[in-house]
């Protein structure tokens, strides 16, 4: 269940630039990844900081696993063709290489 509120979560910040904007600030906090957490708990979605590091780190490895072989999802063909990198895509990267967890 967490794993699916995860993803709803980080569907949803794809979608609503005002989350968009709380991620981004929450993400300055000197722990960004329990900050980013307790902003998701606080909008009603129920998941620790180890699914939110296990989901980014999963969608890290599809990623990894896709370029090798070439493929581009729909939204990174999208973002590649208008030159956009969604504040989803950089706060799973910036959250899943923190160096304070």
């Amino acid at each position: 269940m967490s794993t699916v509120s995860v993803q709803d979560f980080l569907n949803k910040v794809s979608e609503d630039q005002a989350l968009q904007a709380e991620v981004a600030k929450a993400m300055e906090a000197e722990n960004d990844r329990e900050a980013v957490t307790k902003l998701a708990n606080s909008k009603g979605y129920d998941f620790s900081t180890e699914d939110l590091k296990t989901e980014i780190e999963a969608r890290e490895a599809d990623f990894a696993k896709r370029q090798e072989a070439g493929e581009l999802s729909d939204d990174e063909l999208e973002a590649v063709a208008g030159g956009f990198y969604t504040l989803t895509q950089y706060a799973a990267r910036a959250i899943s290489k923190s160096a304070k967890w």
